[in-house]
């Protein structure tokens, strides 16, 4: 399909004739023009010598030129017209057309039958004129290479740019294939001849529960920073899908007192079908549905404001309606966070609600916190950090969280809704013992106040002290070593070991009469150490912490990005001293490794290793190709032996054919289930250089959703990429 070049050339279907509409005309009108450089067979005079027609002619004007059958030259108004194989010439734009007539007083140019271009695009119009750098085309189209019936070609109705408001607009476009239009667009409008919308999405194939079906989404742009748009699916077993899509983009405007950009689709379907059961064994009902978008926005006050919603009726329509949107979406929910600098730290507003009756959330209705981040505190090397926030929270049990299993992580017999005042303030004094060694001293205090605690009980509050040190040391080594045939030009070895220490008294005070308000919800990544960063005074319940770590890079010289990592290793462990026996000790043992001894190959490794020995909990490894343009192909083998059991392999692979076609394929083995549980192949077609289709045979099974499956033919057509 055509390529961006073609779609802006599209767009900007007058820019080129800018040149001709603005030939300087004479600063004051004459009773009559001189005639041109004009070359010709035979020339004869008209209305009593006042026109002169030329035959087989070629008439030069400053730097455009016209060669056609016939030329005709009014002396009295300066008007030319060309008519019979008209070629009209400038320096950057070349038309071919039957008639053309230009009024260099007037600034105008008018074409009839046109077409104009560069291999391999073209176009071809029915009429096109420009006055004063105004432009509009009827009867528009534009070819990927030559002009064919056969082709693929786009259809514009109407073409307008304003030069004075810098606007382009389209009106009726429509793509065509062997003449057969398979899309419509009534309007599109865009400011001057920047990027142009990309959004056409177009996927079929079949499955189990819905059937047959074609998905598909569109944006169309209506004004210089707004598209609107709708997803409208069909599905041969649920039904009709449908819904809006909305884009909103200030963000490059500049001089803007405000700044915004964001998205949102959703989709809404009564489903007819077979209705399988979600992940906590339920069954939805017949109204299902679904909305997704982001926001962010920014002001010349430093003000900022960044939000998200996703919500779904159940727990299983994006996977049932639209899994390719499962990388975009997380825990359903509405989020909005509001900051802006002051007094040398930062004001800041967030509110988190439920957006749905299944998913565990802790709703912060709202929260509002002042932070005053690490900075000098008038005294000699001594630096200060304070927060203090105030906020509503709530937490009720979920289908995700049912009771006994939200007694077992809040410590709550039931739901809690309670105010919190949380604040923080601490000193630290950075020391460099040696070139090699950093000393920090850290010491501070947290105080949280709640207005009802859990379990019947009334207000509480908790003190938390803190005191300890981090220290860091830094050794470096290089080495002129030299590997063509792996790109290494010298080595430069650095290691960083960690040590990080705190004790807390009275953080083991309170424990079972206060609430959350905020959990941490990952095992695989270890808490923060210093009082300051943990979530919540409530789940922070050790007195003594300590952190060993060792970070380790090796670089070498990059003609292109200065250095090149050739390797790095980090390890990190915790010991930890909690309020009971069981949770004393050691926690599990991060490692993440990552080699790329050339560019085209790269190995990683991240395990956790659990305390006591046996089993990785967590292990990914992987493996990468890539040559560059030609192909690339990366393995991964993913065991979670924790919270999830998990074993899988994945593989992924493109292989660019030659400039038109490439070949994609993917796999993913269940090794529990001892089966693939998705595999695709698919060849990916570019047509200019904007366009894209691809095809391709997806199968999928989902052993964890009651054998959820399906076998499928998809094509995706993406246009406007760019």
């Amino acid at each position: 399909m055509p390529g961006r070049r073609f779609w802006i050339l599209a767009a900007s279907l007058g820019l080129a004739l800018t040149c001709v509409a603005a030939d300087p005309a004479p600063s004051a009108p004459k009773p009559a023009f001189s005639l041109p450089n004009i070359e010709a067979d035979t020339f004869a005079p008209e209305e009593g010598g006042k026109v002169i027609v030329a035959l087989n002619a070629r008439l030069q004007i400053k730097d455009s030129s016209i060669n056609a059958k016939r030329i005709r030259f009014d002396t009295r108004t300066g008007i030319i017209s060309a008519e019979g194989n008209v070629v009209y010439a400038t320096r950057s734009l070349r038309i071919l057309g039957e008639k053309v007539t230009v009024n260099p007083q007037a600034e105008t140019i008018d074409a009839y039958d046109v077409r104009f271009g560069r291999s391999p695009i073209y176009f071809t119009a029915e009429e096109l004129h420009i006055v004063k750098g105004d432009k509009t085309m009827r009867g528009v189209r534009m070819w990927n290479s030559e002009p064919d019936p056969l082709g693929m070609d786009l259809k514009i109705r109407e073409a307008n740019y304003s030069e004075k408001q810098d606007w382009l607009s389209l009106h009726g476009v429509t793509p065509n294939l062997a003449g057969v239009p398979f899309f419509h667009l009534p309007y599109y409008g865009q400011e001057g001849y920047q990027s142009i919308p990309y959004d056409l999405y177009l996927n079929t194939g079949s499955e189990d529960h819905q059937g047959r079906f074609i998905r598909s989404s569109f944006l169309m742009r209506t004004t210089p920073t707004l598209w609107v748009g709708g997803l409208l699916d069909y599905y041969s077993k649920s039904g009709v899908l449908i819904g809006p899509s909305v884009r909103f983009d200030s963000w490059k405007k500049t001089g803007e007192d405000f700044q915004w950009k964001g998205r949102l689709q959703a989709g809404y379907i009564n489903d007819r079908g077979e209705l399988a059961t979600d992940d906590y064994g339920r069954t939805p009902g017949r109204n299902r549905g679904f909305a997704l978008g982001e926001i962010n926005g920014r002001a010349n006050n430093g003000l900022e404001i960044a939000g998200s919603i996703f919500a779904e009726s159940d727990p299983g329509f994006i996977r049932d309606f639209r899994p390719n949107l499962i990388n975009q979406s997380g825990i359903p929910q509405a989020n909005i966070e509001a900051s802006l600098p002051y007094a040398g730290g930062y004001l800041s507003a967030s509110l988190t609600a439920k957006a749905d009756n299944f998913q565990d959330t802790v709703q912060k209705l709202p929260e509002l916190r002042f932070d005053l981040p690490q900075n000098p505190l008038g005294l000699d090397g001594w630096q200060q950090r304070s927060f203090i926030s105030l906020g509503y929270f709530s937490e009720r049990p979920s289908a995700s969280l049912p009771l006994a299993a939200f007694q077992s992580a809040t410590l709550a017999s039931d739901a809690w809704s309670t105010a919190r005042l949380d604040a923080y303030y601490g000193l630290s004094r950075p020391i460099v013992l040696t070139d090699w060694l950093t000393f920090k001293p850290v010491a501070g205090v947290r105080t949280t106040g709640w207005s009802s605690g859990i379990n019947g009980t009334g207000t509480a509050s908790k003190v938390i002290g803190q005191a300890g040190f981090d220290l860091e040391g830094l050794a470096t080594g290089s080495w002129n070593l030299v590997a063509d045939k792996w790109s290494i030009d010298g080595m430069r070895h650095t290691i960083r070991p960690i040590l990080q220490y705190r004790v807390m008294p009275g953080a083991d005070r309170m424990i079972g009469s206060v609430p959350m308000t905020e959990r941490s919800v990952s095992s695989t990544v270890l808490e923060e150490v210093d009082l300051a960063d943990r979530l919540d005074a409530a789940s922070t319940t050790d007195t003594q912490v300590a952190r060993f770590g060792i970070r380790n890079t090796l670089e070498t010289r990059d003609a292109k990005y200065g250095t090149r990592e050739l390797l790095r290793a980090d390890l990190f462990t915790d010991w930890r001293k909690g309020a009971t026996a069981a949770e004393t000790g050691r926690s599990d043992f991060n490692v993440a490794l990552q080699l790329t001894p050339a560019p085209w190959v790269t190995l990683g490794s991240s395990i956790r290793l659990p305390n006591g020995g046996g089993a990785p909990l967590e292990s990914i490894q992987s493996l990468g190709f890539n040559s560059g343009d030609f192909w690339k192909t990366s393995f991964n083998w993913v065991e979670l032996r924790d919270v999830t059991i998990a074993r899988q392999f994945i593989w992924t692979g493109n292989v660019r054919l030659n400039s038109i076609f490439s070949l994609v394929a993917g796999l993913n083995y269940d090794a529990l289930a001892k089966q693939a549980s998705y595999e695709t192949i698919g060849l990916v077609q570019r047509i200019g250089n904007s366009w894209e289709l691809e095809y391709g045979i997806d199968q999928r099974l989902d052993p964890l959703n009651g054998g959820h499956n399906s076998l499928g033919f998809h094509l995706r057509a993406t246009l406007f990429k760019f």
